[in-house]
């Protein structure tokens, strides 16, 4: 049955204006539809490169998106880390860790096929460990479905038994930012903020952060990058203080790699700067290598600052760190900050480590700022008034 919308009182000149109408907003709402759309990664040709939002991409915080995936597979809601581990594929094509986490986060879903066109990218991309994908417990569901059996009998095509892929322990020269006092006096010492970045980002984006509220204090700020490239089809140089790989056994070689590069980067410092005071300040995935240093050289630093950042695992079989270690280390100060809003860091974390730690026998100072996943000026005020305190 077909509703008249119209009374029948209406004259017919009245129904067929309105009738118009109607069809001139639906075709409106159609090309504003199709004007929206500014950018899109699949058709070049459809992006409205004019668009004043067409670059809004650029600002993205690709180490939030990261932490938020993998946040959602520890929370086992596979579908929207799948929705996220997408958006990071958008910058980088060829990143074949994420292209495989895709693959396992439809593996849980049960989506055979889905997982199966991921696996086959990520191999295109550079993915090789076969092993820990034939006894990956994320295709359970679909290990015996007819699309992931037809690339099980792929893999003797895809390896090759003459080459073998090796990681060898090899010094390398690390980059490292540097800003001194306005004032420097070479015969005055000057407090040391060591800034580590997040996953997906930059020494510089750490120094900015520092540097701008900092830049007529009397204190030096250094910024080192992580050994790791990651994100390499963005723009400039993106870094990572872990190894890419979810080969754990790698981690327990890598884990151990970065904590000594901080070491030297603050003695390296050390002997070409007059510092007095050490601190580590560590952002996301930066604050769990601040505190690792922390733990692991505690003489080096006076203390460490986490802002928005997890905590080590402890006593697992790839973790590097014991939690006797902490119980009985050298006691160090410790300031942890996590955003009112931060929603890639489980609510609570951050309070709950500052507690772990009192009861340790740290002092802790723990603050709740008014922001998400950031640094912000005040904050950076906050944290050097409390490097002030003796």
């Amino acid at each position: 049955m077909i509703i008249n919308i119209f009374p029948k009182r209406i004259s017919k000149q009245f129904k067929f204006a309105a009738l118009f109408l109607l069809c001139f907003i639906f075709v409106s709402a159609i090309h504003y539809a199709a004007k929206k759309t500014v950018f899109d990664m699949v058709d070049p040709e459809k992006i409205d490169a004019l668009n004043e939002k067409a670059v809004d991409f650029l600002k993205a915080d690709y180490d939030s998106i990261l932490m938020q995936a993998n946040r959602f597979v520890g929370q086992k809601e596979y579908l929207k880390a799948a929705q996220y581990y997408l958006a990071l594929l958008k910058f980088n094509l060829n990143d074949s860790i994420t292209i495989y986490n895709l693959a396992c986060c439809y593996g849980q879903l049960g989506k055979a096929d889905l997982a199966v066109k991921c696996l086959v990218m990520a191999v295109r991309a550079g993915f090789r460990d076969f092993q820990l994908l034939e006894k990956d417990k994320d295709f359970a569901s679909i290990r015996f479905t007819p699309e992931f059996r037809k690339l099980l009998s792929q893999l003797p095509l895809w390896r090759d038994p003459a080459v073998e892929v090796i990681f060898v322990k090899t010094g390398k020269l690390l980059e490292l930012q540097v800003k001194l006092p306005q004032k420097f006096d070479s015969t005055h010492s000057y407090p040391l903020l060591l800034g580590l970045h997040g996953n997906g980002g930059t020494p510089d984006h750490i120094m900015e952060a520092m540097n701008k509220t900092l830049k007529k204090e009397p204190v030096i700020l250094a910024a080192p990058h992580g050994a790791y490239a990651n994100f390499s089809q963005l723009r400039g140089r993106h870094f990572s203080w872990e190894i890419q790989t979810r080969n754990r056994e790698l981690w327990k070689i890598a884990d151990p790699l970065a904590v000594e590069n901080l070491d030297e980067v603050i003695r390296e410092i050390k002997k070409r700067y007059p510092v007095g005071e050490v601190y580590i300040l560590g952002f996301s995935q930066g604050a769990a290598y601040a505190f690792l240093s922390g733990f692991k050289y505690a003489g080096m630093v006076a203390g460490i600052i986490s802002i928005g950042g997890l905590f080590p695992e402890t006593d697992s079989e790839f973790s590097i760190l014991k939690e006797a270690e902490i119980a009985n280390g050298e006691k160090f100060r410790v300031f942890i900050a996590q955003g009112s809003t931060d929603h890639l860091i489980p609510g609570g974390l951050g309070f709950k480590t500052a507690e772990k730690l009192k009861k340790y026998g740290y002092e802790v100072e723990y603050q709740e700022y008014e922001g998400g996943h950031e640094i912000t000026p005040q904050l950076i005020k906050n944290i050097y008034a409390w490097m002030a305190k003796k």
